[in-house]
């Protein structure tokens, strides 16, 4: 059960928000009532059935994972870790919270994360075991894990989650939002934990573990973000619902006077290539269609020309136009005699005397023998293959022989 948080233990305070965040969180209530309209009205209502089956099964998910951490995490408490139990009352009070969140030590495989979370009216701060392992002594870092879970849950950032639930899921919108809320709570956390450099130092162990963050160089680690100026690595930054977390140590700078890292290149290159997908596309589906109707017209028929000009067809060269080279055995080309006609080639030597008679009559132009030829020879045979050539004349010839003369 939450109690009632005093206030005779500490000044309230006043935290500013990251600049977009608000902007950015009324951008998300109207696209997703937008969106909301837009579902009832298209689907005639029956889109929120759907709607509603999701979030049942998601409250299930939320209750399993609710009854697994109460059942199974260590609830902080004046009995159980006391210190830390403390600290997490204190902030909400200093915070204006009126009821302290549930908090919770619980082991998660070495992760070093911590979370808030809802459970209808119930608010919950969850600290993974590792994470605060590894702040070891340093307090302020610990401080500041706590006091930027506290931050959500007094900004409200869990608050309405499925009326802003369709433009929390809009990429660049949604995940600049959150963006925007997770610096929002670092000020948070430097505020509750008094201490920017103590903040910066929970950061640190976020990013190299409790032993090595001790022997981080800060500045170095600020200037990583020059790693990220570009157009593909900005794309990602825009699309992650987290900061970099060198971003993240840049910004709680104590230093007033210190300046911030800003990308100059990436920010334009990334909406290059954004615009490149969207313009090459349409760019494609313009030109495609202009050029299918010069082929057609006056430009189809200057390129035909062209092609029975050099007796070039599709295949660049490879062969001729059937239907105006003599050579292929086309579908429409006719001869005069068959002395206008290709040459034949020689007669191979056939065992079968009256194949080979007929293959002679054939090679001397009479296009009736080569048909016989074809005709009465066995299949597949070196005789049927010199007949349907009209004695070499057509290879891979698809007309009887004597449909080469003109009637």
């Amino acid at each position: 059960m939450q109690r009632t948080v005093g206030r005779a233990g500490g000044q309230t305070i006043q935290v500013a928000r990251w600049p977009s965040e608000i902007p950015l969180r009324i951008a998300i209530i109207l696209v997703s009532i937008v969106l909301w309209l837009l579902i009832i009205v298209g689907t005639f209502g029956l889109g929120l059935l759907y709607v509603a089956l999701i979030a049942i099964f998601l409250f299930f998910v939320q209750v399993g994972f609710i009854a697994y951490l109460r059942g199974s995490a260590v609830r902080l408490g004046p009995d159980q870790f006391p210190e830390i139990y403390t600290r997490v009352v204190e902030f909400a009070q200093r915070a204006g919270m009126k009821k302290e969140p549930e908090a919770y030590l619980m082991q998660a495989d070495g992760a070093l994360n911590a979370f808030a979370t809802k459970f209808f009216r119930g608010q919950m701060v969850v600290l993974y075991a590792d994470l605060l392992e590894a702040c070891g002594d340093d307090t302020e870092a610990r401080d500041t894990i706590i006091g930027h879970e506290i931050g959500h849950l007094r900004c409200g950032h869990l608050d309405w989650f499925i009326l802003t639930s369709l433009g929390r899921v809009i990429p660049f919108l949604g995940s600049a939002y959150s963006r925007a809320c997770e610096y929002t709570c670092d000020r948070w956390g430097a505020a509750l934990s008094g201490s920017a450099q103590g903040a910066r130092r929970g950061l640190m162990v976020l990013a190299a573990g409790g032993a090595h963050s001790r022997g981080m160089n800060v500045d170095a680690y600020v200037r990583q973000q020059q790693n990220l100026d570009t157009g593909w690595m900005t794309l990602a930054r825009w699309l992650s619902t987290y900061p970099p977390l060198s971003a993240r140590v840049d910004a709680l700078n104590p230093d007033p006077t210190a300046k911030r890292y800003k990308s100059s290149r990436g920010p334009l290159r990334a909406w290059g290539i954004m615009l490149s997908f969207i313009l090459v596309p349409v760019a494609i589906a313009l030109v495609v269609p202009h050029v299918a109707s010069l082929a057609g017209g006056p430009l189809g028929a200057l390129m035909g020309e062209a092609r029975s000009v050099l007796g070039a067809d599709d295949d660049f060269g490879a062969g001729s136009d059937a239907d105006t080279d003599s050579g292929s055995g086309g579908d429409s080309v006719t001869y005069g005699s068959a002395a206008e006609m290709p040459p034949p080639q020689e007669i191979p030597q056939f065992e079968d005397a009256d194949f080979a008679a007929k293959a002679a009559i054939c090679h001397g132009g009479d296009m009736t023998a080569c048909d016989e030829l074809y005709y009465d020879s066995p299949s597949g045979s070196a005789e049927e293959d010199y007949g349907n050539s009209c004695a070499g004349r057509f290879p891979g010839n698809t007309r009887e022989c004597v449909e080469y003369l003109a009637q």
